[in-house]
């Protein structure tokens, strides 16, 4: 398997030092006009095309950086497209031409798993000057989840159609499943509101009913305890003493 290009915290802080820069198309690092910087127009069909020879390696001019905007975490969803933004800097004075982009997912032995898409960029890339490119990263839903190592190599040439590739992204990532549509998170949102909607309502509900019900009981016994308390209305209780324990005697009226 192949090493990772930097350590952690050195490709964190070069990521966070060139991130600027990949929101941007083309950016020159400086505005000296120097006599030897080459000035290759690579827009004709002929010099957009790779070498017939292979790839030598990386040129010690070129820097790159790269970032998983929509996969901070390094978990990468199967069945849909992830960004991988990658952003190559010319410190020399020489002109290049980005040709291509390849990427390709391999198991913890080394072992290819799935190749995927290769993006074609024909772009040129100026001296002391940097270019960013989006490559997606669309892997087939039927790969198996679990951990592999994603590597993308960029492919370059100089003018006189020397070759040079450089691995941009050689890190291990988590194919996770894909995130629902659109349109089921937004009725998930609809559902969950609703769900809500309706324990609210149920509990104002059950508030009304018994405020309404406790003046009544409170009047129901304010009725009870003045009738038994005038011994009115209680048939039963005639004939006893029961009722009269606060009530005066009566003057009795001499004949």
């Amino acid at each position: 398997m192949s090493r990772r290009t930097a350590p952690t915290a050195l490709r964190v802080a070069r990521t966070g030092v060139l991130f600027f820069l990949l929101a941007t198309a083309a950016v020159a690092v400086t505005a000296q006009d120097d006599d030897d910087v080459d000035r290759t127009d690579f827009s004709e069909p002929h010099l957009k095309t790779d070498a017939e020879v292979g790839p030598q390696g990386p040129h010690s001019e070129i820097e790159p950086a790269w970032i998983l905007p929509d996969s901070p975490d390094g978990k990468v969803p199967v069945g849909h497209s992830t960004d991988m933004l990658i952003a190559l800097a010319n410190s020399g004075v020489k002109m290049f031409n980005v040709s291509h982009i390849e990427a390709q997912l391999l198991t913890a032995t080394g072992k290819q798993v799935l190749k995927l898409d290769r993006y074609e960029y024909g772009q040129p890339l100026g001296p002391r000057e940097q270019r960013s490119f989006r490559y997606p990263l669309v892997i087939d839903a039927e790969t198996p989840l679990g951990e592999y190592t994603l590597v993308a190599r960029a492919y370059y040439n100089t003018r006189d159609k020397e070759p040079f590739v450089s691995v941009v992204y050689n890190e291990t990532n988590e194919l996770v499943p894909p995130p629902p549509p659109p349109g089921a998170q937004l009725r998930m949102l609809q559902m969950a509101l609703g769900g809500v909607g309706v324990v609210m309502l149920g509990a104002l509900g059950v508030r009304q009913i018994l405020g309404k019900s406790a003046p009544a009981g409170k009047a129901a016994a304010k009725k009870a305890g003045a009738a038994a308390g005038t011994g009115d209305g209680n048939e039963w209780l005639s004939g006893t003493l029961a009722g009269s324990e606060n009530r005066s005697p009566k003057k009795k009226t001499k004949a």
